[in-house]
């Protein structure tokens, strides 16, 4: 009978565990020096380990012949239980038996001693999902079992544990298992049913598995299926069976956002959803890639020192071609759209390509964020070019003092027109000074400013000249001024929609 790769290769002995040493250690010397506890937790991530090790300490209790703390598996009550014969270990779903019914059937059944076996196990598997009711029926017993009793509970969720059955019970945490880790027991299961794997294979596997080794096996099994005897089973080959894109997606993708090319980066969601590969996974390794981004910045010549990358190759090719673009301040906002794209595909998965688009077109320009982290992106990219000497093509329009002019005195008696004073374009200064009050950063981006007679006149639409005069935010952006500026200014806000026809800032 055909068994699923994760089943065959179910661990049989404490050492075959992977990764979970600082547990099965301390296990397998209960076992050695007879010291097993009525009660055990084991509580971590799915794929972990946690009913394999139950299961091997099932066997470990009751094996005639142990060996350093491990079962033999030749025995009766090894190969019972691995069978699943063994009448005195007993699995149970809490997920579907999680009444108080059932727990009180099986307070009662533990005043029986074993029939076959040293000791009755019962393993309650999901055992989060029990009711109150339930938990409170088991308390009792789980504290005060009789000597041949053995309670192994394994939860994915500890937080719904009540405290009273954590306290019963010697906790173990499964931690999630390492890329490395993964990648070597894919590897050796493998070798052993004969299946080839290409460069790169084992390594993906292990991503795609995400800590959890049941479902790199799985994912595994599920890449073999329709293969033919000695096809070798290469990086691409998953990825085109499991819909995932490619590294030079991935770069295409990104070289649009950097580039400000919105058509490029389009057309590589074109080309993904056209290839019928899936537009959520797609997104994640976008995710993965910005924040690979984000971190290598960060660490600078600390790389090794960063943990696991998924995209480690990638990420450091882009830092290389678009060191000025990709700051710090511009992958912050690149994730927080992400992260938003991410959530509302999950929430609304009617047309995910669209949801994507609009995120690809956002990153794209900046200009059509208003949020604070947009803001800081830009000034941190323009602050870049004046650092470097470079002054941008595309900066808006300032005030500019014009000379003055020898004009004839008017024929008829009229007021003098309003002349502008001295254009204030210090703006990435004062939006710096203004970064304790980022709610204010969106308005200070629309402003318009001189100085006139001693004055920091403000133009702006009469819906920022309300917010900027609301509460305290006046007193901050006098301040910040003062600090821009070495001096402190009378603020007076205008309105921009009314300057008069012949006042140079209507053309702001």
């Amino acid at each position: 009978m055909y068994q699923a790769l994760y089943r065959k290769w179910r661990p049989r002995t404490f050492d075959e565990i992977s990764g979970q040493e600082h547990i099965t250690k301390i296990l397998s010397l209960q076992c050695r020096e007879n010291r097993v506890s009525h009660a055990y937790l084991f509580c971590g991530t799915r794929g972990t380990g946690k009913t394999s090790t139950a299961k091997i300490l099932a066997k470990a209790i009751n094996c005639e012949n142990p060996i350093n703390g491990n079962p033999c598996n030749c025995c009766y009550a090894c190969t019972s239980i691995d069978s699943g014969n063994a009448t005195d270990v007993l699995e149970i779903d809490a997920a579907s038996n999680n009444g108080v019914d059932d727990i009180r059937d099986l307070r009662d059944e533990v005043v029986y001693p074993p029939s076959m076996l040293k000791k009755r196990v019962y393993i309650i598997d999901e055992v989060h999902m029990l009711s109150t009711g339930a938990f409170n029926a088991l308390l009792k017993t789980l504290e005060e079992p009789p000597e041949y009793i053995v309670f192994i509970l394994a939860t994915t969720e500890l937080s719904k544990l009540p405290a009273t059955i954590i306290s019963r019970c010697i906790r173990f945490d499964f931690g999630r298992l390492s890329e490395e880790v993964i990648a070597d027991r894919i590897r050796f299961v493998a070798q052993q049913e004969q299946i080839p794997l290409g460069e790169g294979a084992s390594e993906l596997l292990a991503r795609l598995a995400d800590g959890a080794l049941r479902d790199g096996l799985s994912i595994l099994e599920a890449c073999t299926s329709g293969v033919g005897e000695g096809n070798e089973i290469t990086a691409d080959a998953i990825r085109q069976r499991l819909g995932i894109a490619d590294a030079d997606q991935l770069l295409a993708y990104y070289r649009g956002i950097c580039a400000k090319d919105t058509p490029a980066a389009l057309s590589v969601l074109d080309e993904i959803h056209n290839s019928s590969k899936d537009i959520a996974i797609f997104l994640e390794d976008v995710s993965s890639l910005a924040r690979d981004l984000l971190v290598l910045k960060q660490l600078g010549s600390n790389t090794r020192r960063g943990g696991i990358f998924r995209f480690q190759k990638e990420a450091l090719q882009l830092l290389k071609e678009y060191p000025d673009v990709l700051t710090t301040e511009a992958l912050f906002y690149i994730c927080s759209v992400l992260e938003d794209a991410l959530s509302r595909i999950s929430k609304y998965a009617t047309n995910k390509k669209i949801l994507l688009e609009f995120a690809t077109i956002k990153l794209c320009d900046f200009t059509l964020s208003d949020s604070s982290k947009a803001l800081l992106a830009r000034l941190s990219r323009v602050e870049k070019l004046l650092a470097n000497g470079v002054v941008s093509p595309a900066a808006p329009a300032v005030l500019q003092e014009e000379p003055a002019k020898a004009t004839p005195a008017p024929k008829t008696a009229s007021p003098a027109p309003k002349k502008a004073g001295e254009a204030f374009t210090r703006y990435a200064e004062l939006a710096e000074e203004m970064m304790g009050h980022p709610d204010l950063l969106p308005y200070i981006q629309k402003i318009k400013a001189s100085l006139e007679n001693g004055k920091f006149v403000i133009y702006a639409d009469g819906f920022t000249n309300q917010m900027l005069q609301l509460g305290s935010n006046t007193q901050a952006l006098s301040d910040a001024i003062r600090m821009v500026m070495g001096q402190a200014y009378e603020i007076e806000f205008r309105d921009r929609a009314k300057v008069q026809e012949d006042d140079p800032l209507n053309d702001l």
